[in-house]
């Protein structure tokens, strides 16, 4: 009964705190960012020009001009007037004119100058595969040393970072409440006061978890809904912040407990943040997984957090998460005993 009460008091602070209203904020704020600042797609691949020169004005590969423009846009010009005016415009992209017959196309490539002899030769042999002039067949074989993911709709940019926000808000957020609560709490005595109180330390800390916890899974309960809909398994979403925001706080707590006030501990404080936020390298660039940043606890809620929002779309799924909760429930045994012994020394 008495975590209820203190969880009690705790919501009522933090409400009065604007805690609530500050997550509400966010969330609308995020929201409105994903949706109207950033673009769908970022993809960088040139642009395609064709230009169909052949004798019997035939295109002699519908793959060939399905394939080859990447990510970019493919265009195409009438004459090979048009096809320079349209290049001139175009810095990003590459001409691609066929020529000869059905039986015995040519294909001539238009590039703008800067391009490295590696991406020449590279699009030379693509053409040339499409063609068949390399002789390669597809009965070769694929392997993988993680498993594939599943091929689906793709993820717009824009949607594909709801996993870093609710990570970055709905977890780390709650690491830089703590050392506020914390250091104000400290500033009044409040610890020393609660030491002499039949209250256990486990009672007074756990109360402050799961106001953090809270707040963590409101904002997830009001950016998600509002950017991917209903597509995401929201069972495992608020699973994966409960059990995030749990060992976020606890280590937070255990860190604060070594400092007395909010200058003191702002540089262990942006650390620790950015300490728990170097998976996020791994997140945009995917095969990039060293062992340092796998062995942090927000490389799999990270990720856990993507294949819960867009399904199977990552490796790591949520089974990852027994090593979190053993993490959280080893982080803030932690915190307890580090707070039993400055009471008693106190």
């Amino acid at each position: 009964m008495r975590l209820l009460a203190n969880t009690i008091k705790e919501v009522k602070l933090g409400w009065r705190s604007y805690y609530f209203l500050l997550v509400f904020g966010l969330a609308i704020a995020y929201f409105l960012f994903v949706t109207f600042l950033l673009p769908e797609d970022v993809s960088t691949g040139p642009d395609i020009v064709f230009l169909n020169a052949m004798d019997d004005g035939e295109m002699f590969s519908e793959t060939l001009f399905e394939s080859s423009a990447s990510n970019g846009k493919t265009l195409v010009a009438e004459s090979r007037t048009e096809l320079d005016r349209t290049m001139n415009k175009r810095f990003n992209s590459i001409g691609i004119v066929l020529k000869g017959s059905t039986s015995s196309p040519v294909v001539e490539l238009v590039f703008q100058g800067y391009e490295s002899p590696e991406v020449r030769e590279l699009l030379r042999l693509s053409i040339l595969q499409l063609t068949g002039a390399l002789g390669v067949r597809d009965n070769y074989e694929i392997d993988y040393l993680e498993a594939k993911e599943t091929e689906g709709e793709k993820i717009p940019f824009n949607k594909s970072l709801l996993p870093i926000l609710l990570m970055s808000e709905a977890i780390m957020m709650g690491m830089i409440l703590v050392f506020a609560m914390i250091f104000s709490e400290k500033s009044q005595q409040t610890i020393k006061a609660y030491g002499v109180t039949p209250g256990k330390i486990w009672e007074y800390l756990g109360a402050k978890v799961i106001m953090l916890t809270i707040l963590g899974v409101i904002f997830t309960a009001i950016l998600t809904p509002l950017v991917v809909g209903t597509q995401a398994d929201y069972l495992q979403v608020f699973l994966i912040v409960i059990l995030g925001s749990v060992l976020s706080t606890s280590v937070a707590l255990i860190v604060a407990s070594f400092y007395d006030n909010l200058s003191q501990s702002l540089v262990p404080m942006l650390a620790l943040n950015l300490i728990f936020g170097l998976p996020m390298i791994s997140f945009f660039i995917p095969g990039f997984s060293p062992l340092y940043l796998r062995i942090l606890p927000t490389y799999p809620i990270l990720f856990a957090l993507k294949d819960a929002l867009f399904r199977g779309t990552s490796s790591v799924g949520f089974s990852s998460m027994w090593l979190i909760l053993l993490e959280g429930v080893v982080a803030f045994s932690i915190a307890v005993k580090v707070y039993k012994l400055r009471v008693q020394r106190g």
